[in-house]
């Protein structure tokens, strides 16, 4: 749709610029979406059918493997934080004050040491944390957006309309014809 001056009415444009902290970074990359009550079961149910099979020869070894399994899975939320905390040191880009933004046709990241940008088809996946809207887009750095200043400008919903009808939200299933 265009204006009388042969603007385009739908178009919009929001930035933020951050320099983070390496704890800013790890509070924000350390976080798991809540664990489901059904998740829980299957671990307490995992445990119990590994402490079983333990009690006979022809088992014990599908039992210690199933053990180790729900050890794993209990231990790989705390490790997190540690890929948070060398991903900071590894990507330099990360302690410059970047410039995230969205339009209504793209997602971009600016800063001293990158300059990327890919169109809204590219997103893989998107969250809210921490007061912010984090957009997972491929073949470019995550963008964190301040949920406070988007709704602020008025423009929280058609952003996160944006996500939702190009990915899935994070920790959900996405949402597939083959599998209806």
């Amino acid at each position: 749709m265009f204006n009388g001056s042969g603007e385009h009415v739908n178009e919009f444009r929001f930035e933020n610029t951050l320099t983070m902290t390496q704890s800013q970074y790890v509070a924000l990359w350390g976080v798991l979406p809540p664990r489901r009550l059904s998740r829980s079961l299957r671990l307490i149910a995992g445990g119990a059918v590994g402490i079983l099979f333990l009690f006979t020869t022809y088992t014990l070894v599908l039992g210690v493997i199933l053990l180790g399994l729900v050890i794993l899975a209990l231990l790989v939320p705390g490790l997190i934080p540690l890929g948070a905390r060398r991903s900071f040191h590894q990507h330099k880009y990360l302690r410059d004050a970047i410039t995230y933004g969205v339009s209504d046709q793209r997602l971009w990241v600016k800063s001293a040491r990158i300059e990327a940008s890919v169109l809204w088809s590219m997103l893989i996946t998107w969250r809210e944390t921490e007061g912010w809207l984090v957009l997972s887009p491929s073949g470019i750095p995550p963008l964190v957006l301040s949920l406070a200043r988007l709704r602020e400008e008025g423009l929280y919903g058609r952003v996160k309309a944006l996500a939702a009808s190009n990915a899935p939200e994070y920790g959900t299933r996405p949402n597939r014809p083959y599998e209806q």
